[in-house]
């Protein structure tokens, strides 16, 4: 029964840990003067929305995300206003792991002087551990990638001016484009390689969201090398699944985006039918599948599924930036 309680008091301290840890995200957030349009903490989604606040349950979101703050979306009109932006979102992602420094050393310190409450030092590493998987996946690779990799900094950018409520100022498209361009110009595109994957992950996310912000007209024009990248990691996919299967999903709807971002251009286009039924077996959730099928199947049936917000991956239908995206695609298809 004891080693009952412990384990209670180890996941409710843990959670409110957690909380905390999101709290202080959200406090520095309102300093640095960014409006909250999502919060999310498992299993409470909270989600604002022209003024009306949304309370969802949902387990997890996607990749099993356990906690997430997304914003409205912040116009920028110059470079100097970028750097200003990207120097508070790195601020802002630092806070948590301090915060998660802070508390490990308070509570191993009270855990191994004080034996009545010697599981606090085991709840301490068991954070340390999650909060140090969550520093390099999340935080920290944010905070200190996007001052060392300008793609990496890109994305954050993106996600605070692009993706946020969907209010997207030209200003902000044209500097995004700008340094969308500048970027590609000093990208190596190379041939998939095990060994590299942060290079590929960094390309694959930096080319597939300006392709996602381009088919949302929130950049004015994408750098050629965007079709270079993609036609590459198409050669490439047999490689990829062989030797990273855990980058097959994410690799097939890039892929997905780029066949649609084609299609559009080419209403005639047709796929190669062994890469498309590739791309089609790597789509692991069933909104994907069907938006494959609408746009080379025809498949006009799947269009209602396709615009319910409830059908939609819960990373998605929980911001309304990410909707606007969705959404975009299916009035595309209908153009």
């Amino acid at each position: 029964m004891n080693y009952l309680i412990t384990a209670f008091k180890i996941i409710i301290i843990e959670y409110l840990i957690l909380f905390f840890h999101e709290l202080v995200h959200y406090i520095s957030s309102l300093f640095l003067g960014f409006k909250t349009s999502n919060y999310y903490l498992i299993p409470f989604n909270l989600e604002k929305n022209k003024s009306k606040l949304k309370l969802k349950i949902l387990l997890f979101k996607d990749n099993f995300i356990t906690s997430k703050i997304h914003f409205n979306s912040i116009s920028i009109s110059s470079k100097l206003q970028y750097n200003i932006l990207l120097k508070k979102i790195r601020f802002f992602f630092f806070i948590g792991p301090i915060f998660d420094f802070i508390i490990f050393v308070a509570l191993f310190s009270i855990g191994v002087t004080k034996i009545e409450y010697s599981y606090l030092a085991l709840i301490a590493l068991i954070h340390f551990s999650l909060s140090t998987i969550n520093f390099f996946n999340s935080d920290g690779k944010y905070a200190i990638g996007a001052k060392e990799d300008t793609r990496i900094a890109f994305d954050v950018v993106r996600n605070y001016t692009l993706c946020g409520n969907g209010e997207v100022s030209h200003a902000s498209k044209r500097i995004l484009t700008d340094f969308h361009m500048e970027i590609s110009e000093n990208i190596t595109i190379d041939t998939f390689d095990v060994n590299d994957l942060w290079n590929f992950l960094n390309n694959l996310s930096f080319y597939t969201n300006s392709l996602l912000s381009y088919l949302n007209n929130d950049i004015l024009t994408l750098h050629s090398s965007t079709s270079t990248f993609f036609e590459s990691i198409i050669k490439d996919y047999d490689n990829i699944k062989v030797y990273d299967y855990r980058q097959v999903e994410k690799t097939s709807l890039s892929i997905l985006y780029y066949f649609i971002y084609l299609k559009i251009l080419n209403k005639d286009l047709t796929i190669n039918d062994n890469i498309s039924q590739k791309i089609y077996d790597g789509l692991k959730i069933p909104y994907y599948n069907k938006l494959y099928n609408l746009y080379f199947n025809n498949e006009i049936e799947n269009i209602s599924y396709l615009r319910n917000e409830n059908n939609m991956p819960p990373s998605v239908s929980s911001c309304e930036g990410y909707r606007k995206l969705l959404l975009n695609l299916i009035n595309l298809y209908n153009n």
